[in-house]
């Protein structure tokens, strides 16, 4: 096997926080699904013809079943991936709003999940290309030579104050209130960089509590580790669910596809 195959490290963790009940995200990582009020994930992925599919889903807080919202987006992201070119938006977007549909013939059947609703981060690795999506406020990273750049878009209304917290609310998502509102998705796509990258995904229980410049710490040396984030953000008073996905690219020879 050749030397020079591209390798994926991924570390992903979740957290229901100190001020919680319950968890109500979700991530996504290759087949693996993860939540509950703590999970963790460590392993490798080789970057073959198949694209790696990276999500965090996190459920609306103050809705009902924000855990079974952010649990069936991810369900379903992994149920349809043969089904979605994820070269094009178009394809993306109707993945996108099939989950969006599909909630709200959840709450149809079952009154009690009236309003459910979650955000959802994805990023899609080839051999060639990197793809970020997100409806909500859950965030993508990408980390390279260049430094750290926010790569999806918060869906959020305006902040005059310009302070790090919000107030948690978010002009669109998956479900919600609207079966009518179709989701508009915000994509965007790049190349492989250059050199030395990762990849960084969020829930707003850590992009609320940390710095930029503590998110971008954690991206661009050593391992892979979710951990770091999920700790600094209960450090930080861990006021939310807190979920992240940490990914770091190399290039070596892989033993197998997984090491989970």
């Amino acid at each position: 096997m050749s030397s020079n195959i591209a390798i994926l490290s991924i570390s992903a963790a979740t957290h229901k926080g100190y001020a919680r009940d319950g968890n109500e995200d979700s991530f996504l990582v290759d087949d693996r699904i993860g939540g509950g009020d703590f999970d963790q994930l460590t392993t490798q992925l080789a970057i073959t013809g198949e694209p790696v599919v990276l999500a965090i889903a996190d459920g609306l807080g103050g809705h009902k079943a924000g855990e079974v919202a952010s649990r069936y987006a991810v369900t379903q992201i992994r149920a349809k991936l043969a089904e979605v070119d994820f070269g094009n938006d178009a394809s993306v977007s109707e993945l996108l709003n099939g989950i969006s549909l599909g909630l709200h013939h959840q709450m149809l059947k079952t009154p009690a999940l009236l309003g459910m609703g979650t955000t959802i981060v994805m990023a899609i690795v080839t051999a060639q290309s990197l793809m970020f999506a997100n409806v909500g406020d859950s965030r993508g990273y990408l980390v390279d030579e260049s430094g750290l750049r926010q790569t999806t878009h918060d869906d959020v209304p305006p902040n005059p104050s310009n302070t790090l917290r919000r107030t948690g609310a978010i002009t669109q998502a998956l479900g919600g209130m609207s079966p009518r509102t179709r989701i508009i998705p915000h994509v965007y796509r790049s190349g492989l960089p250059e050199g030395e990258w990762s990849i960084i995904l969020c829930s707003d229980g850590v992009s609320d509590f940390l710095s930029l410049n503590e998110i971008a710490g954690v991206g661009r040396t050593g391992p892979a580790d979710a951990m770091t984030l999920i700790d600094s953000s209960l450090r930080a008073g861990g006021q939310d669910n807190i979920s992240a996905i940490v990914v770091r690219f190399s290039r070596s020879a892989p033993t197998n596809r997984s090491t989970a």
